[in-house]
């Protein structure tokens, strides 16, 4: 018989991918915080809400990604901490008008931002 089948315990964590997954969620952040911000950002209204919403978002995202390049973790911490309320903050605006087309990115830049407020720049 297989020995796969026999063995669950057979796979286990490939912990030498653990740093590239951690940059590869910092540039997802990036690239996702740039595409849903882009228009807002391209003509800045600075007297408008929003803008300033969209300033925060692409300036916390980049600040957790120069993070990494960082032995500390403050500015991780504090990055991901700001993204994540940012995030909390759009997800309540967004059940409480009734829209749903950007829930799932919320959710998914909230989930990165809580990951890295939890680990910092933990080396694996």
């Amino acid at each position: 018989m297989c020995n796969f089948a026999t063995n669950h315990n057979s796979m286990e964590p490939v912990r030498s991918l653990f740093a590239i997954s951690t940059w590869l969620l910092r540039i997802a952040v990036l690239m996702l915080v740039y595409i849903i911000f882009f228009v807002t950002l391209r003509s800045p209204a600075v007297h408008s809400i929003p803008f300033w919403i969209a300033v925060g978002f692409a300036l916390f995202s980049m600040l957790l990604f120069v993070g990494g390049f960082m032995k500390k973790s403050g500015m991780t911490v504090v990055s991901a901490l700001i993204l994540a309320l940012g995030c909390i903050y759009k997800l309540v605006m967004y059940f409480a008008y009734s829209k749903t087309d950007g829930i799932a990115l919320f959710f998914v830049i909230g989930a990165v931002a809580l990951f890295f407020f939890a680990n910092g720049n933990k080396q694996k």
